[in-house]
């Protein structure tokens, strides 16, 4: 199942870009940025999105939360429990409630 696997928070979370790792022969990475979620980028191979993780800065999802990547309410609801850490980590936080 893709999960989001990398997060650059933004001012408001829900305008944030994420990262999301495809499954597959190989894993994959495409990034996507909210709200609409609507371009795409990818996908890439790992080592690549890796190097872009550490240039602009992501922070490395610890606990990354499985989503759909073709639904937007999945991305948007996992986006908004994402939490920023200390080090460039985040962490998925499906039990606190969204930013209103």
């Amino acid at each position: 199942m893709p999960q989001i696997v990398a997060v650059l928070f933004e001012d408001r979370t829900e305008d944030s870009y994420i990262a999301i790792r495809i499954e597959g022969a190989e894993a994959e990475i495409i990034f996507t940025k909210g709200p609409s979620f609507i371009k795409t980028m990818g996908p890439y191979p790992v080592p690549y999105a890796d190097a872009t993780f550490r240039r602009w800065n992501y922070s490395i999802v610890e606990n990354p939360p499985e989503v759909n990547p073709n639904d937007k309410k999945s991305l948007a609801d996992a986006v908004l429990h994402l939490r920023p850490q200390n080090g460039n980590r985040a962490r998925y936080c499906p039990e606190t409630a969204a930013p209103a």
